[in-house]
């Protein structure tokens, strides 16, 4: 009895302790008690959320307040926090893993520190204007499933740099972001950036150890690194960089390949690439003249479709286009190697070939001037793909898939 009359109240205790780190629903953190009760937990089972205004903390001498939250490790579900606008720093000092982590709408927000944060499934910030750093610590996030960066003030993405392994990356329309190098070995399901570094020269990426992919978008980037990459299983597309030459030297396949409006490109070098299991689309690289750095390319299964202004493509191991075969272009241009193409049975797809275009048209766009090379086959159906068709309708994918299926 009398070894009842400690342990009961003991066992209450530990009861109570299991409870406070323990949630089916979302704790929601709303004054600075709910941020102690959370301190006590090395492990958090369950979600938690940060309020819109937290009433019990006082403001700092422009309004905005400050949270930090000590000594809790792992939070097993998300970690939210939304629209709380007056919030200008948030910390936690101890935390390893959290599920999801998803900070927008933090408008004064410009003091990030998670020291300690190593993995996360999903990372979502979106509309953070005045987070310029990320303090992830020496090593940062190591482990992701999804990252998407939106609008955010962010100088450089030091603190997620280190990744090893990612399923889906989106970083766009952070404006003053310059760089982008991860370490990062596969891209499981996509990679997407766009419209960063608004304001100067372009967004440089580097992806020094990236190998396979399942799907890539880059746009408005000023140089994009890949030395090795070997493989894409489905769509590599470039629309709208700046960059003057691009190159994969151990590439050797992908679904789709799309270079579209990239305005002062001047060379292209895939010297390994033997086959294009989609759609190979070049079009309106307005200072590529010659295309000549897919020295090995045997087999494209899609359409093969070429617009511009250049003045000389090279294909010499091309043995088999299964789709429909367009090249135009506003340059005198010699169509005659590729006519061989098409009578040996190369192409197999419709075929049209034509130079001193006025306006040179993408597969199944009406000839608009007249030609000084050979082509065949002029009657070509009368369908206009817009070179901005991926950027409205999420991905290369769609015009991969409409193109061999009218071809």
């Amino acid at each position: 009895m009398a070894l009842a009359r400690y342990l009961l109240p003991a066992l209450a205790f530990v009861g109570t302790s299991l409870a406070q780190c323990s949630n089916e629903g979302t704790l929601t953190i709303s004054a600075s008690a709910d941020a102690s009760a959370l301190a006590s937990c090395t492990t958090y089972s369950g979600s938690v959320a940060i309020e819109t205004g937290l009433s019990d903390i006082r403001p700092d001498q422009n309004g905005n307040q400050q949270l930090e939250v000590r000594n809790v490790e792992r939070i097993t579900g998300n970690l939210t926090v939304i629209g709380a606008t007056k919030l200008s720093s948030l910390s936690f000092d101890s935390l390893e893993s959290v599920g999801g982590f998803e900070l927008g709408g933090l408008y004064v927000l410009a003091e990030l520190s998670f020291p300690r944060i190593s993995q996360v499934n999903q990372l979502n910030f979106t509309a953070l204007p005045g987070l310029q750093n990320l303090d992830f610590g020496a090593t940062g996030l190591t482990k992701a499933e999804s990252i998407l960066i939106t609008n955010t003030g962010l100088t450089s993405l030091q603190g997620i740099d280190k990744l090893q392994s990612v399923d889906t990356f989106n970083v766009n329309n952070n404006q003053a972001l310059q760089n982008i190098s991860l370490q990062v070995t596969e891209i499981k399901n996509s990679l997407d950036i766009e419209a960063n570094d608004v304001f100067a020269s372009g967004l440089s990426t580097s992806f020094p150890l990236l190998e396979t992919a399942k799907n890539m978008t880059f746009r408005n980037c000023s140089s994009i690194s890949l030395p090795a990459l070997s493989n894409v299983s489905e769509d590599l597309g470039f629309y709208g960089n700046t960059f003057t030459s691009f190159a994969a030297p151990n590439l050797t396949s992908t679904s789709g390949l799309v270079f579209v409006d990239n305005t002062e490109l001047t060379n292209i070098s895939l010297p390994k690439l033997t086959s294009i299991n989609g759609t190979y689309q070049i079009a309106n690289n307005t200072q590529l003249k010659r295309i000549n750095g897919f020295t090995k390319l045997d087999t494209v299964t899609g359409a093969l479709d070429f617009s511009g202004n250049f003045t000389d493509v090279e294909l010499p191991a091309l043995k088999q286009v299964k789709g429909a075969f367009n090249m135009q272009t506003s340059a005198k241009f010699d169509c005659s190697k590729f006519d061989e193409y098409e009578s040996n049975k190369v192409i197999r797809g419709k075929y049209f070939c034509q130079g001193s275009e006025d306006k040179p048209g993408r597969a199944g766009s009406q000839p608009s001037g007249t030609s000084s090379s050979s082509s065949a086959d002029e009657t070509d159906a009368a369908v206009h793909f817009d070179a901005n068709l991926p950027a409205v309708m999420g991905g290369t994918s769609l015009l991969v898939g409409i193109l061999q299926l009218l071809f």
